[in-house]
């Protein structure tokens, strides 16, 4: 549909406030990288005869009519929440935009009809202060009875702001007084495990070692001139080193940033150190105790990033990944402990502090989505609890997690409910002592396949009914633990229905933070007039349609958008200047800068010379 647009007409260039509100361009245009490359558009303008300047006589556009489309996409995504007949988990979370303003994002995770994990952004609103516990309940209840969805809510994934813990009690009480929630709302709150894995490993990097700073000042010094940058490009290449690209600076509330700076540090080892002895005033050198130092934090470093890569998957299930890496994470710090520098004794008492603060008493919900793994169910639990704990705790942890599966399981089952009887014998099939793994440093691969080795996939590993005294899986390559219950529903009716809710929860609120990243895309300083309901309509729909974009299918997208748009830039040139007028090339200037099309008067500059400048300096003056 096209929308015309009729602007004021006069001797002075419009304004584009004047051309059209950059709120009522914001309501009609869809963010689409990919039809938003293929958007057409026509400019006329007219030379006034007696004054010799432009006059804007019509503006056209077309314009997908994306106020209707975003309702039509609601309504659908609506109906298929109502069709699912699974419980849905959802993320909360909170952004500041560049233009200062707070938006409340909610969104939505669940396993469809066809059994695929699906995430969506429900709403990206506007949040204005004060920001508190009850503040954020009120925007999230309101969410969740704008969509109907209080009575089918499973979970809510959050960080650990002392504000997330008064909107959750407030939450809950009001959902489980009206729809109960699953066993009276004890599973109903998660933290986000992104978020407590970089409380654990800042708490170690603020008692880190001098060697790790003297690298971050390091990186400081060669990046801050362009004769340094050289000086060092020179040494990577006399040194015949496999290093490409440049140093890179950590960033102090990220820390896996400086994880990525200390990798990269290492890589350009020899070329740092030839660099050293050829500045004089440079007081950053490492020893070679130093470096050894800055090795082991980077190699203690890695498995908690690649763990945190893992968590924030958002397209398959996560939380029957959780329990093997927690306690991976738990057992590398036990480990580190006993080193014998102290400052990495130091780090690793601390990171184990928060640990201990957020993760001893380990998320019994998570660990029952590994029991609805069917290669790993309660024996593989109690094997990770047997590398840590005296066997007398090692019962007590496994029969917390039976004990909240048949709590789950009764809520869950049908009418025709049955008896499941308590396993006998489950917790004695298999025993590790926790000094086992501490001669050399744990890995969660050895462990998996120690597991698998030594268990049969015809054993029978437990007493529970039916499921529970199956045979195990073989742990294959591409195993689709949501196919595997989908082929399972009409054996396991009940238990299928339990795996739907439980593996759609996310163990971290990463997909929140990316529609974040969506909304700075659509937020910029070139657009901070938006209404907040078209933001919430651009980033909504855009996710509605294509997912979340990978960055770099996004960049693909822009730069054929980009490309095809300086066809058009060209093509209005071409189109409105043959003749080499200044006073037409000021009105195409005109409507560039309308358009914002800096790229357009780039043209102009390329194309006609002195003109063009004469018409941009025209412009200026307006």
């Amino acid at each position: 549909m096209v929308d015309s647009i009729s602007p004021q007409s006069g001797s002075r260039p419009p304004t584009t406030e004047s051309v059209a509100d950059h709120e009522t361009i914001g309501s009609n245009i869809i963010v689409d990288p990919e039809s938003t490359s293929k958007r057409k558009r026509e400019e006329w303008i007219q030379i006034d005869e007696h004054r010799r300047a432009p006059v804007w006589l019509h503006y056209e556009f077309w314009l997908l009519k994306g106020e209707d489309e975003h309702e039509i996409l609601k309504a659908t995504l609506r109906s298929k929440l109502d069709s699912i007949d699974s419980r849905i988990c959802f993320t909360c979370d909170f952004w500041s935009a560049i233009t200062k303003h707070g938006y409340l994002t909610l969104t939505a995770h669940y396993v469809d009809n066809e059994w695929v994990l699906r995430s969506r952004i429900l709403n990206f609103r506007y949040f204005p202060p004060p920001h508190k516990g009850h503040d954020i309940y009120a925007f999230v209840l309101s969410f969740l009875k704008e969509w109907g969805l209080e009575s089918k809510t499973f979970s809510l994934t959050v960080d650990n702001a002392s504000s997330n813990d008064v909107m959750i009690t407030l939450l809950k009480s009001d959902i489980h007084s009206s729809s109960p929630l699953p066993c009276d709302g004890k599973f109903f709150h998660v933290r986000c495990c992104a978020h407590i894995l970089n409380l654990i490993v800042q708490s170690g990097m603020q008692t880190i070692d001098e060697s790790v700073d003297k690298l971050r000042q390091l990186v400081l010094y060669i990046d801050a001139s362009d004769i340094r940058k050289c000086k060092f490009d020179q040494c990577v290449k006399e040194m015949n080193v496999d290093f490409v690209g440049k140093l890179q600076y950590d960033v102090c509330t990220r820390w896996n940033s400086t994880y990525k700076m200390i990798k990269r540090c290492l890589e350009a080892r020899k070329a740092i150190d030839l660099f050293a002895t050829r500045e004089s005033n440079f007081d950053y050198g490492l020893s070679t105790n130093e470096w050894e130092v800055v090795q082991f934090v980077c190699k203690f470093l890695e498995p908690f990033n690649d763990i945190t890569t893992l968590f924030s998957g958002s397209d398959y299930p996560t939380t029957n990944l959780y329990l093997l890496h927690v306690v991976a994470i738990e057992k590398w710090l036990v480990l580190a402990h006993n080193h014998n520098v102290p400052s990495i004794q130091l780090m690793c008492q601390s990171m184990m502090e928060k640990y201990e603060k957020y993760w001893s008493d380990h998320v019994i919900i998570l660990s029952v989505a590994v029991v609805l793994d069917p290669r790993f169910k309660l024996k593989f639990v109690k094997g990770l609890y047997s590398m840590l704990y005296v066997p007398s705790e090692v019962d007590v942890r496994v029969r917390k997690v039976y004990d909240a599966m048949v709590e789950l399981y009764d809520f869950n089952r049908s009418s025709s409910s049955q008896t499941i009887p308590l396993p006998s014998q489950s917790y004695s099939n298999r025993s590790h002592s926790a000094s086992s793994y501490s001669s050399h440093q744990f890995s969660t691969a050895d462990f998996m396949n120690d597991f698998f080795s030594s268990t049969s996939c015809g054993e029978i590993d437990s007493k529970l009914d039916n499921y529970l005294n199956a045979s195990l899986v073989a742990n294959e390559d591409g195993f689709d633990v949501l196919k595997y219950w989908q082929s399972q529903k009409s054996i396991y009716p009940v238990l299928s229905r339990m795996a739907k809710d439980i593996l759609a929860i996310p163990i971290t609120s990463v997909a929140s933070e990316s529609s974040f990243s969506m909304g700075g895309r659509v937020l910029t300083k070139f657009r901070t007039s938006l209404l907040p309901k078209n933001v919430e309509a651009f980033v909504t729909t855009q996710n509605w349609l294509f997912g979340y974009l990978q960055e770099e299918e996004l960049e693909d997208c822009l730069d054929e958008a980009d490309a095809e748009e300086d066809e058009v830039a060209a093509d209005v040139v071409s189109t409105f200047c043959a003749d080499g007028s200044a006073a037409m090339l000021c009105a195409v200037c005109c409507c560039c800068n309308a358009m914002h099309r800096c790229d357009a008067v780039v043209v102009l500059l390329r194309c006609y010379g002195g003109a063009a400048i004469a018409a941009v300096s025209w412009t200026e003056c307006y």
